[in-house]
């Protein structure tokens, strides 16, 4: 009966009612689909990798005539679990003499020679194995020939060596393969910069791509735009903190430039920075906004893979250099209309009779209130400006409050740039507090007025999470905002707070559901007591809150008359306040790298892995001199995840990211540590200076500290993996 209603309740529903549901099942197959793809490339390349440094292995061993009884990828180490007994490969089977296999912990590979094992427990059994004759008396034993130890000390050298040679060589070769193919990156273009962060403060604009930086003697056009982050961050690890050089780009002309990195973007104090953010274009990214977000409460028909072609009927201009609009052109059209609804032309792809078709669609888009806790804060003093800017011109200075737009006194310094902004294309007063030269106090000082003419259309600069600055875009001022409360809606005009008061700490009240919902936009930290101090101030504050949905509800911890106290406050809307940001997410801009011969191929390939060679060294270094500490160093998960995230780029990716890992691979294992290859060569290198080689116990007691010290490592990576999966 159970089935002939099942029967009758779907014939009772329209294709319209199912289809929404089938289409929903097909898409979770294909994902589950693609995600089993990725994790196949991933577990494909990273066993070549090792597949190839094993193979010159026992190339060079086969080739001197050294038997080899196993060759596998990863280890076939026993493992029980209680009563439990797992298989020690994934499979294996003989050829000639030699067994061939994957085990079962992927963390390496192995060759086998005759007389050789890396396992200190079994090399006296293996000693023995090979004496084919002669005595304890007689000065010389015979060994077997076919032996690892038989042959001479130079060939044994070759045997050794030859893994990190064909990690080499096929680093060279997969990094030419991926460039003739063609390598998908994200070019040294500013998307924008932090508000009052190094890069902000020497007038990065938008657009301005970086050709060179810090010690680098030619300029790099095909630089990625990660290569560089990175190189900032290590530069700052290698002491090189106070001045990072840069030759830029910036509409057809070059500039030599000088930043500051710092490291107020970083809770730790410890990774340096210049405040750049990516660029990206004006086609809409997986989804088209959050689901928390004021757009979802509208729902604008913004769909994914949409490309947003003009704003109000403005075409948005082509970048010749990447043959697409870039998406800082979108935000300055929709910054500069901020307050107001506006009109997106889009290109829309379309499935018409089979075929793949476009066609374009207007869409009204609407501003975005501010979300608001209904408490307003002191504005703080003037931090940076930018050079040669409007605002250094008309005579501002750093220790500047700025007291009063047009005599409109500034009652709420988070809305100061919606003053400022309003004033766009006119001329703007600005009253200033100049502090005096014997007094730090923001309330005293001289009453300086200045008048300042405003660029033609507002624009505002994205708040750093940390040590935030709100600026007047255009004029080339930063400002910090104070935590001292200047102004309560009426609904908070309660007595329990008050004007003066100093708000010191918050904390969102988000439940455990919400928290497992939301946990792919936000960080675990957002959930946790955040101390309102230098690193997450007010204006850190106030950029955070944008992304929470309306009706969040925080716990303020306020200083009031000498005392903490606490006072639960809930996210609105605000009235006659908008955001300069509407919400929409938008794809990263992507170009291809590629060349069209086999010659280049070769040069690009030797080129990529000898940046990698020497990124590597320049890691090592570092982590041996203690300037980066352990957060620095990744396991097998970290390896794993940062190669399925390339590999989600394209196959050339993930290509580039065997390179990388080959080099790596290959210094790794060349380190003089007993029981890696660089520990043998230091064996044979002492045997060929001495005449004979180091004695058997010493080898083993090594052997068996290097193998425990490998183990420890292991252990502190993999552990710090699983913990970083936990939190």
């Amino acid at each position: 009966m159970g089935s002939s209603l099942l029967v009758d309740g779907m014939n009772a529903m329209t294709l319209a009612d199912w289809l929404p549901i089938l289409l929903a099942e097909s898409s979770t197959a294909s994902g589950l689909l693609k995600q089993f793809w990725l994790f196949f490339q991933v577990a494909l390349g990273l066993g070549f990798v090792i597949f190839v440094h094993e193979l010159g292995h026992f190339l060079a061993a086969k080739t001197f005539g050294v038997r080899c009884d196993k060759f596998y990828v990863g280890f076939d180490v026993p493992i029980s679990i209680g009563p439990i007994h797992l298989p020690r490969t994934l499979g294996k089977f003989q050829w000639g003499e030699t067994e061939y296999g994957i085990g079962i912990i992927p963390l390496g590979g192995y060759v086998k020679m005759l007389g050789q094992d890396d396992d200190p427990r079994k090399q006296a059994e293996e000693n023995e194995k090979i004496r084919a004759g002669g005595s304890q008396e007689e000065v010389e034993e015979v060994l077997d020939p076919r032996s690892y130890p038989a042959k001479p000390v130079w060939q044994r050298m070759i045997i050794i060596s030859a893994g990190v040679v064909m990690n080499l060589i096929f680093a060279v070769v997969l990094a030419g393969i991926a460039y003739r193919c063609g390598v998908a990156y994200t070019p040294t273009v500013v998307g924008s910069s932090m508000g009052g962060g190094p890069a902000w403060q020497i007038g990065l604009q938008p657009g301005d791509q970086v050709l060179r930086f810090g010690e680098m003697k030619s300029d790099v056009r095909n630089m990625r735009y990660d290569d560089f982050a990175i190189g900032v961050i290590m530069r700052g690890f290698a002491g090189n903190k106070p001045q990072l050089p840069l030759t830029i780009e910036h509409s057809g002309q070059r500039k030599e430039l000088v930043a500051t990195p710092t490291a107020d973007y970083d809770p730790d104090r410890e990774i340096y920075r210049i405040g750049l953010n990516p660029p990206n274009t004006p086609r809409l990214g997986d989804e088209p906004y959050t689901d928390i977000s004021f757009l979802h409460s509208v729902a604008p028909d913004l769909r994914s893979g949409d490309l947003i072609t003009a704003v109000n009927g403005e075409t948005l201009p082509t970048d010749e250099r990447f043959k697409v609009a870039l998406g800082s052109e979108l935000t300055a059209r929709l910054q500069a209309h901020w307050e107001q609804s506006i009109e997106l032309t889009i290109e829309r792809k379309s499935q018409q009779e089979g075929r793949e078709a476009s066609e374009t669609v207007q869409v009204e888009l609407p501003p975005v209130p501010v979300k608001s806790l209904g408490i307003g804060f002191e504005p703080g003093p003037i931090v940076a400006l930018q050079e040669g800017s409007l605002g250094q011109k008309a005579g501002m200075q750093v220790g500047d409050v700025i007291e009063a737009v047009n005599d409109e006194p500034v009652v709420d310094g988070l809305a100061l740039p919606s003053l400022v902004a309003r004033s766009a294309g006119q001329e703007v007063r600005l009253r200033l507090r100049r502090p005096s030269g014997d007094s730090d106090s923001q309330s005293s000082g001289e009453s300086v007025v200045v008048a300042v003419q405003c660029p033609p259309e507002a624009a505002f600069d994205p708040i750093s999470n940390l040590a935030g600055r709100l600026t007047l875009a255009g004029l080339g001022v930063a400002f910090e905002v104070t935590s001292t409360i200047s102004q309560l809606d009426e609904s908070l005009a309660d007595g329990e707070l008050a004007v003066g008061d100093k708000l010191t700490q918050v904390h969102w009240l988000a439940d455990v559901e919400q928290q497992k919902s939301l946990k792919d936009l936000f960080t675990p930290k957002a959930f946790v007591p955040q101390p309102i101090d230098k690193s997450f101030n007010v204006a850190s504050l106030y950029g955070f809150m944008q992304s929470l949905p309306e009706g969040a509800r925080l716990k303020c911890y306020v200083q009031h008359d000498g005392k903490t106290l606490t006072k639960d406050l809930v996210l609105k809307n605000a009235e006659d306040w908008y955001w300069h940001q509407r919400g929409i997410m938008l794809s990263p801009l992507m170009d291809i790298h590629e060349t069209k011969n086999l010659v280049s191929a070769a040069q690009l390939g030797l080129w990529e892995t000898s940046r990698r060679f020497t990124d590597v060294l320049d890691f090592l270094r570092l982590l041996v001199t203690g300037r980066i500490g352990a957060r620095g160093v990744g396991g097998p998960v970290a390896i794993v995840n940062a190669a399925s995230t390339e590999a989600s780029l394209g196959v050339s990716r993930l290509l580039l990211f065997l390179t990388l890992l080959s080099a790596n691979l290959a210094i790794l294992n060349f380190l003089p540590i007993p029981a890696l290859d660089g520990g043998h060569m230091v064996f044979l290198t002492f045997e060929a200076i001495r005449g004979k080689p180091v004695s058997e116990a010493l080898q083993i007691r090594l052997t068996m500290a290097g193998v425990l010290g490998l183990l420890c490592l292991m252990a502190f990576v993999i552990v710090k993996d699983i913990i970083g999966l936990v939190g």
